[in-house]
C-alpha cells in the first residue's frame, strides 16, 4: 500500500474516532444537560443554592482544574501552538460544570462546553495514535468542530466554525 494511501486510511480511521467520541459525548451531555434543566423546572427552589454550587465548582476547579484554566484559550494554544496534550481531565470538568450550572440556575454555554470536550477528546486519539504534529492539528480542528456541530445539530456549521476557529 501506498504511503499517501496508508496516511488517508489512518486519518479516516482516526478522524472518525473522533467523530463518535464527539458524537457520543455531545449527545450524553445534551441528554444530561436536558435532565437538570427539567429537575431545576420541578424544583425551582434550587436557584437558592447556586452561590454554594459556585463555592463548590470554584473549589474542585481550584484543587484540580489548574491544568485546564484556560479553557478555550487552552485550546487554541494547543492548535496553534503544539503546546502538550491537553488533559483529558477537560471533558468531564466542563462537562459537570456546565450541568451542575444549569441545575441550580446558573448562566452556562452549551458550545464552549462542547467544543472544549471535543477538543479533549480529539487530543486523547492523536495521543494514542501517536499522531504527528499535522495530523494532530487536524484532529483538534476535527474534534472541535464535531463538539460544535454536535450539540447544535449542525454538522456544516461545525464544520466551518472548526476552520473559523484555527485561522
Amino acid at each position: 500500500m501506498h504511503a499517501h494511501a496508508k496516511r488517508v486510511l489512518l486519518w479516516l480511521l482516526l478522524g472518525a474516532s473522533v467523530g463518535v467520541a464527539c458524537g457520543a459525548s455531545s449527545a450524553a451531555f445534551l441528554a444530561s444537560l436536558e435532565v437538570v434543566t427539567q429537575l431545576r423546572i420541578r424544583h425551582p427552589g434550587l436557584v437558592w443554592l447556586l452561590p454554594i454550587a459556585g463555592l463548590v465548582l470554584g473549589g474542585v476547579y481550584e484543587r484540580y482544574g489548574t491544568p485546564i484554566r484556560g479553557g478555550a484559550d487552552l485550546v487554541l494554544e494547543t492548535i496553534h501552538g503544539g503546546r502538550a496534550q491537553l488533559p483529558l481531565r477537560m471533558a468531564p470538568m466542563v462537562a459537570v460544570g456546565t450541568l451542575l450550572t444549569h441545575l441550580f440556575g446558573g448562566s452556562a454555554g452549551r458550545e464552549g462546553t462542547a467544543v472544549q470536550m471535543g477538543a479533549s477528546l480529539a487530543d486523547l486519539v492523536a495521543h494514542r495514535a501517536k499522531a504527528d504534529s499535522m495530523l494532530r492539528r487536524q484532529l483538534l480542528v476535527a474534534g472541535v468542530a464535531g463538539g460544535f456541530g454536535a450539540v447544535f445539530g449542525t454538522p456544516l456549521a461545525g464544520l466551518v466554525f472548526g476552520l473559523e476557529y484555527v485561522t
